[in-house]
């Protein structure tokens, strides 16, 4: 599967290891737009669904204007950080990192 990104590599390698199924950028009707999250979830253990969106350009403030606009557009549509909802950032000063993606899949999947 081809990324667009060294940390959704990263994110896709360590579900694989997991065997947690994931399908990449799969669409998804939030309220009157299409739009394509990163990563489509479900858990092994309870089969719900669940979305990972990573902002890896948080230095960016057009990037960051867009990215809390999908994560309100994400919250209207009845999808919960920490629920059914993950999203994950980075910045060049604080890159993303295999410890904080294991952090993150333990606390979902486990």
């Amino acid at each position: 599967i081809y990324v667009r990104s060294k940390s959704e590599a990263m994110i896709l390698m360590l579900l694989e290891q997991r065997h947690i199924p994931y399908r990449y950028e799969s669409e998804l009707h939030l309220g009157n737009r299409d739009i394509y999250p990163d990563f489509t979830l479900i858990h092994p253990k309870t089969g719900k669904m669940l979305y990972w969106e990573h902002f890896g350009m948080m230095d960016d403030s057009i990037y960051v204007k867009n990215a809390i606009k999908k994560i309100e557009q994400y919250g209207k549509s009845g999808y919960v950080q920490g629920r059914n909802f993950i999203a994950t950032f980075e910045s060049k000063e604080a890159p993303l990192n295999t410890v904080t993606i294991n952090r993150v899949i333990q606390d979902f999947f486990q």
